[in-house]
């Protein structure tokens, strides 16, 4: 699968005390280690992505070390991993 960061959105929090926690929670998944192929980095938090093919535009959050959650093009990442809304009206906000 291909994903792209959105860059500005450091700012953004929600209720599960961190967007990796978010994730943790809703896809029922946990890793201890970057999904980007080829990375073994385990500074892993939860990063705000798209999906880099078709036309979905909505945010997601994908389990990237600190380096790849800075890229600024497409990440091929693992297919095994889901994407978690971060639409927190669908997640934590409900």
């Amino acid at each position: 699968m291909k994903i792209k960061n959105i860059n500005g959105t450091s700012d953004t929090t929600c209720s599960c005390g961190s967007w990796l926690k978010h994730w943790e929670r809703f896809s029922k998944q946990t890793t201890a280690y970057c999904q980007a192929d080829g990375c073994s980095k385990t500074d892993v938090v939860g990063a705000h992505v798209q999906r880099a093919n078709g036309n979905d535009n909505n945010w997601y959050i994908y389990p990237l070390c600190n380096s790849h959650n800075m890229h600024t093009g497409e990440l091929e990442v693992s297919n095994f991993y889901e994407l978690v809304s971060a639409n927190k009206k669908e997640t934590c906000a409900k």
